[in-house]
């Protein structure tokens, strides 16, 4: 019984040293000049312990604790040392640009403080409530409300530093100030860095079929942004509107697509590395296996070829290919299960062709007639040794190629001494010479 009570007695020790370890030691709820992201709180920490604030909330107003995100210094508050909270604009602090002297603990969180009227601010620890100003009125602007030898009343902005009152010549300073004298506006730093554009910093697309480029844009804290509009330049003259467009490029180069997005307020700009290529493919004829007939799409390049959209075309018959359908380096089979022309009857003159989104043929063959038999005739002239693949080499109607089939020239030796029927004639020679030493 005793050792619990002990243990009682440690615990509320150790609650109450917590609880008077900090105090809110000032407060920049009304800077000069605009006040987004420049609003300020310091704590202080009275002990002689370091204290954490990693988990600390802060509430203003009786609100929801908003967290606080750790930016530099650490996350503790050295034994009477000082911490800052400072308050964001699209989730960027803008502390350090009035006070770029300050070295202390650093965080921002997304809190607004009151200029006017009658507020109040709490922070906690844990979901412990550590300290709090209740019904305090702020500061004018330019000043703070500070802790100034043990009760709170208005003083001069001193980050890092123990409280300095305003003095009588500040406040009168600040309330004659003549129309005609130069007001010195803090500096606002360009809002664009407030917009970040998610965007891809490269692609491959295919010379004379559509390809989607899309955008969107994100403020500093992670949160979308209304009203934007989006302006693209595509490198070879052609422009777009929109965070999702459509775009051809008519002829294979490397060029640089740049974006620009802007709600007439702030605005952004991003780039992409756009690799335009041939379309190099090759297609065979229908073909049968154990799931049913199939074709074969041959990609000889070492890129990957995004073919979305793209459609087969089998005697007029339409199969398109499902967007995002991308063809890497060597053979890919699209089976007649998956694209549905499992029932099409096929014969000898049956025309396929591969077509863009557009309908523009990029390339065609014939199922059979003079160019299987031209293929025939090729496979007859080349030997064993020098073996050659059987694909069908297509027509490339978008690059105006011809299918030419290279026959081989290459053709078996034939000697003098063979017959008509293939079979070699014996040369006897050398036996008979050799017959006639012995016979002597």
């Amino acid at each position: 019984m005793t050792k619990k009570l002990f243990l009682a007695s440690v615990v509320s020790f150790g609650l109450t040293f917590t609880a008077n370890a900090l105090v809110i030691n000032e407060v920049m709820s009304n800077p000069v000049g605009d006040d987004g992201g420049r609003e300020w709180v310091e704590l202080y920490n009275e002990t002689v312990e370091p204290v954490d604030i990693s988990s600390l909330t802060i509430s203003v107003k009786g609100g929801t604790p908003l967290v606080i995100t750790p930016l530099s210094g650490g996350t503790s508050i050295a034994a009477y040392g000082y911490a800052i909270i400072s308050s964001t604009v699209g989730g960027i602090s803008k502390f350090t640009q009035d006070y770029g002297s300050y070295e202390g603990p650093f965080f921002k969180s997304s809190i607004s403080l009151v200029n006017t009227g009658v507020t109040s601010l709490e922070i906690f620890l844990n979901g412990v409530s550590l300290a709090s100003l209740t019904s305090y009125t702020a500061a004018k602007e330019g000043s703070t409300y500070s802790l100034l030898s043990g009760s709170f009343g208005a003083g001069s902005p001193t980050p890092g530093k123990e409280n300095q009152a305003v003095t009588s010549s500040q406040v009168d300073q600040a309330s004659t100030t003549p129309t005609d004298t130069q007001v010195t506006i803090a500096k606002m730093v360009s809002p664009s860095a407030d917009i970040t554009l998610f965007l891809p910093s490269e692609r491959t697309v295919v010379a004379g079929a559509p390809a989607a480029f899309l955008v969107h844009a994100l403020s500093g804290n992670g949160r979308g942004i209304d009203n934007m509009s989006y302006t693209w330049a595509f490198g070879d003259g052609g422009q777009r509107v929109g965070s999702s467009t459509h775009y051809r490029y008519f002829y294979p180069g490397r060029y640089i697509a740049q974006v620009e997005g802007t709600n007439g307020l702030m605005s952004a700009t991003g780039r992409i590395l756009v690799r335009v290529v041939a379309p190099d493919i090759a297609l065979s004829r229908i073909e049968s296996g154990k799931y049913g007939p199939y074709i074969t799409l041959t990609n000889p390049n070492t890129y990957d070829l995004d073919i979305s959209d793209w459609k087969l075309s089998i005697d007029g018959a339409i199969f398109p290919f499902p967007k995002n359908t991308m063809l890497g380096m060597g053979e890919t089979r699209f089976s007649s299960l998956a694209m549905g022309f499992a029932s099409t009857t096929v014969s000898s003159s049956t025309l396929l062709k591969i077509l863009f989104p557009s309908m523009d043929e990029v390339l065609r063959i014939m199922q059979g007639g003079d160019m299987l038999q031209e293929v025939k005739k090729e496979k007859q002239l080349v030997t064993k040794k020098e073996s050659r693949p059987t694909l069908n080499r297509p027509v490339h109607s978008y690059q105006k190629k011809v299918a030419v089939f290279t026959k081989s020239t290459t053709s078996p030796s034939i000697t003098p001494r063979k017959i008509a029927t293939g079979k070699e004639q014996k040369d006897t020679r050398i036996a008979s010479f050799v017959k006639t030493l012995f016979s002597k």
